[in-house]
């Protein structure tokens, strides 16, 4: 099977290609139930470990399956990758352009501009599948394997920090490159960063049930007051 080329924050997707047994509708709901499952196994068990045979079981289809619709398991981690790529690119692409768009001097927009992008950072923890979409994040980076991996660097992390260091710099009066700006932006950035993979601790240290709008208000005020704090003292 040939393989597609990632999506990024502001690129097109590569045609996929649909089942024709079954009709497009039955194809597409099988596709997303296999997608959903080796999110949670890839999540629990990391790209080596998992095996196809639990990721079909979780499914609900038979193993063969899986090499149809995607390939084998590297063309079903990099499909999981996508999906990942393609939820969050719609929560940060608007924010990201924004950032994009603001003039070098113009330390006031960069200010909101950064807030803004740190408010479509946290609009994802309400979203649903968002806890299983870090999971596997997280267990991709801690072990460093698997082919979603290279696209998350590519079309999420690269373009995301970019946007923020170039921010940070205008809002700091330094330029991008200054390691300052840049330690001083995954500083920033970490407040949000930090909630995905800790969403259970947070919960439960808050006595929290869930991310609603109410928790999702507060978290934003706090990390925005920190944001400006930092970026006034810094300026």
């Amino acid at each position: 099977m040939r393989r597609s080329s990632a999506r990024s924050i502001t690129g097109e997707a590569a045609p996929r290609r649909h089942p024709a047994e079954g009709g497009y509708a039955r194809g597409e709901e099988t596709r997303a139930r296999i997608v959903s499952a080796a999110l949670r196994v890839f999540g629990e068990q990391g790209y080596r470990q998992a095996s196809t045979r639990r990721i079909a079981a979780s499914a609900g289809v038979n193993p063969p399956a899986l090499q149809y619709y995607f390939g084998g398991k590297e063309g079903l981690h990099r499909a999981c990758g996508q999906h990942i790529i393609d939820q969050v690119s719609a929560l940060l692409s608007p924010a990201i352009e924004a950032a994009r768009a603001v003039r070098a001097g113009d330390r006031p927009r960069a200010v909101e501009g950064l807030c803004a992008l740190m408010t479509a950072m946290l609009s994802g923890l309400a979203l649903p599948g968002s806890e299983s979409w870090s999971r596997f994040v997280n267990r991709s980076k801690a072990d460093e394997e698997g082919p979603a991996l290279a696209m998350f660097h590519e079309c999420l992390f690269m373009p995301l920090l970019e946007a923020a260091v170039r921010l940070v710099g205008i809002a700091t009066a330094r330029p991008g490159t200054d390691p300052v700006v840049r330690l001083r932006t995954h500083a920033l950035l970490g407040q949000v960063t930090s909630i995905y993979p800790n969403r259970a601790l947070i919960l439960k240290s808050l006595n929290w049930s869930q991310f609603d709008a109410r928790a999702l208000e507060l978290i934003e005020r706090v990390v925005i007051e920190h944001t400006r704090a930092a970026l006034q003292r810094s300026s």
